[in-house]
Formats: C-alpha cells, sequence, structure tokens
C-alpha cells in the first residue's frame, strides 16, 4: 500500500469515527430534547391543574360562605338568597 493509500485508509476511519460520534451525539440531544419537552408539557399540565384546584378551593370557599351566611340569616331571609346562591350553582 502506498503513502497515499495509507492516509486516505486513516482519513475514512476517523471519518467513520466521527460519523458515529454525530450519530451518538444527535441521538443524545434528541432524546433530551424530547426530555425537555415532557417536562415542559408535564409543568403545564400541574400548572393547569393547580389552577383548577385553586378555582375549586374558591367555589368552596364562596359556598361556605354562602352556607354560613344563610344558616344566620334564616328562614325570613331564605328568598332573598335565592337568586345569590342561584349563581353559586350556575359557575
Amino acid at each position: 500500500m502506498s503513502l497515499v493509500d495509507l492516509l486516505k485508509e486513516k482519513i475514512e476511519k476517523q471519518l467513520a469515527a466521527y460519523d458515529e460520534q454525530l450519530e451518538a451525539a444527535q441521538a443524545d440531544a434528541k432524546a433530551k430534547k424530547a426530555k425537555a419537552e415532557a417536562d415542559v408539557a408535564g409543568a403545564e399540565l400541574e400548572e393547569e391543574f393547580l389552577s383548577q384546584i385553586n378555582d375549586l378551593k374558591d367555589k368552596i370557599a364562596e359556598g361556605q360562605a354562602y352556607l354560613n351566611e344563610l344558616t344566620e340569616a334564616g328562614e325570613d331571609k331564605a328568598d332573598e338568597f335565592k337568586a345569590k346562591i342561584a349563581s353559586f350553582f350556575d359557575s
């Protein structure tokens, strides 16, 4: 084999090694990107659930306030609360 052939072979082998490293790096980057996207999606989902939980807590507090107010007001003011409470059940 000539020196040129030996150098070409060495370069070709090095290029093949670089190709393998490139493929591995691309696969790793793709996996990390997918994980990051999943983490973002998970965080968005968690944020949505927390928002729903807070909305429900607010509704519970509102309902409890109506219940306390109605209990204190008694039968004579029950009609006054009907419209007020109707909006609570519609939400």
